[in-house]
């Protein structure tokens, strides 16, 4: 990622950090059982980190984040990514958030994993099932491949082990603050493809949720065609505004939102903030996709500030009304 650094972002930034280490803000340790990134990066990457990140925030945004002060959801999300205490082991590797999710809601909601391992060579050696997979790392974002098994094992072989090694190399986020992907070492996994919906992508459900309480939904639409993304509270009202240049999209309230926000709810119930990943067929199954802690990199760019300020109010004791 080619990122020009601004001398005059990088001295705001370093001058906000200054002031937060001369106040004493964050020289408490993190409680047992998590890590921050300030806890998590040499002295040097993490300030290389913070700046690279408050750059790129400042290319999307217009403005350098308030490490002290945020208020809209982006800036929220780009403080936590430096100073939020998160769960360790880290809900970043999807491995790792699936045993969570497991503990939590049993295996029902699980999606059929057939095969792990952490170097390629062993899939194409393994007695694997037919039909349509998602092979994917554990850690990263971006980092999945839909096959059809077995003929991809053959016809796409060289593709394959090229993607898949690179994901195994990669030391995704490290550079610009989500370091909560790189606490371990990748693993390669193949789970089953929902095929809620025929000949695409299926819908995904974001469900965005503060202090354990779902407050928005985003639904990504064909995500793999004419990709479209949709935002509604929790009681299906639109909200009409877009989101990183997507179109805007309105979809069918599905039956089953009631069980979808309370999966989110209890998946969510330990945690300051996580964006919950579901799919579902919207009438009676659900399955788990992901647990998100630092949504777009803190650079989800909405249509409406407003909106992002909105957001942002839920990170604060007490919320406003959503904008018009």
């Amino acid at each position: 990622m080619a990122v020009v650094i601004d001398p005059t972002v990088a001295a705001n930034i370093v001058g906000q950090l200054g002031t937060m280490v001369a106040t004493g803000r964050w020289l408490q340790p993190a409680p047992r059982g998590t890590m921050r990134g300030v806890d998590f990066y040499p002295a040097t990457d993490f300030v290389s980190a913070l700046v690279f990140s408050a750059q790129i925030f400042k290319n999307t945004h217009g403005f350098v984040p308030m490490l002290a002060a945020p208020s809209s959801f982006n800036e929220h999300i780009f403080v936590r990514k430096f100073f939020a205490a998160l769960p360790m082991p880290s809900l970043a590797d999807k491995l790792e958030a699936r045993a969570y999710v497991q503990a939590r809601l049993g295996d029902a909601i699980l999606p059929s994993v057939v095969w792990v391992g952490d170097a390629i060579d062993a899939l194409f050696e393994g007695a694997l099932p037919s039909g349509r997979f998602v092979l994917k790392s554990s850690l990263g974002s971006g980092t999945n491949q839909i096959l059809n098994l077995p003929a991809d094992l053959v016809t796409r072989r060289g593709e394959i082990e090229k993607r898949a090694a690179e994901w195994l190399a990669s030391r995704f986020g490290y550079a610009w603050g989500e370091w909560q992907y790189c606490t371990a070492k990748p693993r390669l996994f193949l789970e089953v493809f929902f095929d809620f919906n025929p000949g695409t992508a299926p819908d995904g459900f974001k469900i965005f949720c503060f202090k354990g309480k779902a407050r928005m939904i985003q639904v990504h639409l064909d995500r793999y065609t004419r990709h479209r993304c949709a935002n509604y509270d929790v009681t299906w009202k639109h909200l009409p505004v877009a989101y990183r240049g997507y179109e805007i999209a309105q979809r069918r309230r599905p039956d089953n939102l009631d069980a979808l926000i309370e999966v989110a709810e209890k998946i969510a119930a330990d945690l300051e903030f996580a964006r919950i990943d579901l799919y579902t067929d919207g009438k009676r199954i659900i399955k788990f996709g992901e647990i998100t802690l630092t949504p777009g990199n803190a650079n989800a760019a909405y249509s409406d500030f407003k909106f992002d300020r909105w957001l942002g109010t839920f990170f604060a004791p007490a919320a406003v009304a959503a904008p018009r």
